[in-house]
């Protein structure tokens, strides 16, 4: 079975590595380094974890088994990175059809989880640090809470060499090395070039780079053999019942992913 290389020892890098290896793969995983990098954007001292995602029932689901995962983590590194301290959404004016409160504590009940209403007589009791005469309304849910992000990354690339996968540091992706494909084809992707120039081969090539995509590949970045998508970031502006306006990013921050067309 031809090697597999994938390029960035984030969250999404490391544990790619961790998976592909465990699917009999063999897996080098490079990245500038040191790791965890400390301009990753995994890298931090907490991330939240949560079920709350709006109206979105398939990101919901999708952040069931991530709660899960995590679970199942605390339990095989036998030390909690992950801590269940529940999540609290708090809000100046009642929920409302449409408000992420709302339509999450909907979402969140209705797949058998038990999030709970808070009005201001709660908040004050069990919330004191919040002024309750100015968040009156939320709601509780005791899954979720927040993950040492940093220490999550550096245990999982100690997972990864465990298992057999080789890391590099040191190592910054450059562009993609092509060859020829059989048949006289479009050229087949077979590597990295680094930007010191040293060719890196692999059978597959998966580059998790993430806040370094959108330099490292052209936006439209879309031929034979390679597929990809992109988005862009987009504010929406909500009025208050006061008039007041605040901003709320509604989608994913500029980049673009790529990946082999499987014929």
């Amino acid at each position: 079975m031809e090697r597999a290389l994938v390029v960035g020892a984030g969250i999404f890098g490391v544990t790619a590595a961790i998976e592909l290896r465990k699917r009999g793969h063999a897996v080098r995983l490079v990245d500038p380094g040191p790791l965890p990098h400390p301009l990753a954007a995994s890298t931090d001292i907490s991330k939240v974890v949560r079920l709350e995602y709006g109206a979105d029932d398939t990101y919901t689901a999708l952040a069931e088994e991530s709660i899960e995962g995590w679970r199942r983590w605390n339990r095989d590194f036998g030390v909690a990175l992950y801590h269940e301290t529940g999540l609290l959404l708090l809000r100046r004016d009642p929920l409302a059809a449409g408000s992420l409160e709302q339509d999450s504590f909907e979402v969140v009940a209705g797949r058998g989880h038990r999030p709970e209403l808070l009005d201001a007589v709660a908040v004050r009791a069990r919330f004191p640090a919040w002024n309750a005469d100015v968040y009156r309304h939320g709601t509780y849910d005791p899954e979720g809470g927040f993950v040492e992000s940093g220490r999550v990354v550096s245990r999982l690339v100690e997972e990864a060499r465990n298992l057999g996968v080789e890391v590099r540091e040191g190592v910054s992706f450059g562009r993609l090395l092509e060859a020829p494909s059989p048949g006289g084809l479009s050229p087949r992707i077979a590597g990295i070039v680094s930007t010191r120039g040293e060719r890196i081969k692999a059978g597959q090539v998966v580059l998790a780079l993430g806040a370094w995509t959108p330099h490292a590949l052209p936006p439209s970045f879309d031929r034979p053999g390679i597929r990809s998508s992109t988005w862009s970031r987009t504010t929406r502006r909500r009025s208050g019942p006061d008039g007041s306006r605040s901003s709320v990013r509604t989608s994913r921050p500029p980049g673009i992913t790529a990946f082999p067309c499987i014929r």
